[in-house]
């Protein structure tokens, strides 16, 4: 839990950090006074928490809300999985390296500028500013979570 600190005193061991700093001030002012300085310091924990809620505001207000984003990457992975499935059934039944080349076909024309645009620096991802390794980490944990309480029911 967070610390109230005011005065440089520890005075509340178990704060509440999602208090609004407006409201902590009033709390501070009433408690204290009004000549009261303070300061709300953060377990590691609240304060990852709070950085992914103004990441999440920040996306909300510049780019799209969640709903939004959510089908968006619903688009994404079936169009992924359409042109896949497509590449696949055309692949295995590929009788020569021309036949294999013409399975691509389909598949470059939704998806082959990508690696380009990437290339290029016109198109970035997420994963590649957050990092692949934390990426993969978040993946396995929401994985092996979603699992465990399906397993649970």
């Amino acid at each position: 839990m967070a610390k109230l600190i005011v005065n440089g005193q520890v005075v509340e061991q178990f704060f509440d950090a999602s208090l609004s700093q407006y409201a902590v001030a009033q709390i501070v002012t009433e408690n204290f006074g009004e000549d009261s300085t303070f300061s709300v310091e953060l377990t590691v924990d609240e304060a990852l928490q709070k950085s992914r809620q103004v990441v999440r505001t920040n996306l909300e207000q510049q780019v799209a809300d969640s709903e939004s984003i959510l089908g968006t990457t619903s688009d994404t992975v079936h169009l992924l999985l359409n042109e896949l499935s497509g590449f696949v059934n055309k692949l295995s039944a590929a009788q020569s390296l021309a036949e294999m080349r013409s399975s691509t076909t389909s598949l470059k024309a939704a998806i082959g500028d990508i690696e380009t645009q990437v290339a290029n620096g016109s198109l970035s991802f997420p994963y590649q500013t957050k990092g692949q390794s934390d990426v993969m980490n978040d993946i396995i944990a929401r994985a092996n979570g979603v699992d465990a309480v399906i397993k649970a029911q």
